[in-house]
């Protein structure tokens, strides 16, 4: 499937879908803010096609520091642990996390419109489900440990 096929397939899902957005047309970049209902209150979203593919990112508004980072590490590794659509990235440099989907359109005809749908809404659900954890460790409030189990709903026994 070509660029073009994709960046008109995703553009008629988020204008049918009611998204508002911005689309950089040299960059085939599509962009908006998603309002979430955890901690970090709000996601920038950003839908990068490639040819024959694209990734959509979900980038926290808070960003982990030097002293941060390591529990975020070990945070994101362990919500990435069995999780079918996506994964978190941690940029260890600058503490960033994200969300990343990636869908492979290659020798495809068309782009279903739930393929668009969840690779677009599965990245903010993440952020919704693990953004208490992501908020609390990277401001020095919390752990790893405490803020998995209360994400995906765990117990002390559950280690």
């Amino acid at each position: 499937m070509r660029t073009e096929a994709i960046v008109e397939a995703i553009g008629d899902f988020l204008d049918d879908d009611d998204w508002k957005y911005e689309y950089n047309g040299e960059k085939t970049l599509f962009k908006m803010g998603v309002s979430l209902r955890s901690r970090l209150q709000n996601t920038r979203l950003y839908i990068d096609v490639k040819e024959d593919a694209y990734l959509v990112y979900a980038i926290s508004p808070i960003s982990g520091n030097g002293d941060t980072v390591p529990e975020l590490m070990r945070y994101i590794t362990r919500a990435n642990y069995a999780l079918i659509n996506g994964n978190f990235e941690l940029d260890v440099r600058d503490g960033e996390v994200r969300y990343k989907s990636y869908v492979n359109c290659d020798n495809l005809t068309g782009l279903p419109r739930e393929i668009i749908r969840d690779s677009i809404y599965v990245p903010c659900a993440m952020m919704n489900k693990y953004g208490d954890g992501i908020a609390a460790i990277a401001m020095g409030y919390s752990d790893a440990d405490t803020e998995i189990k209360k994400a995906e709903g765990g117990s002390d026994d559950d280690d």
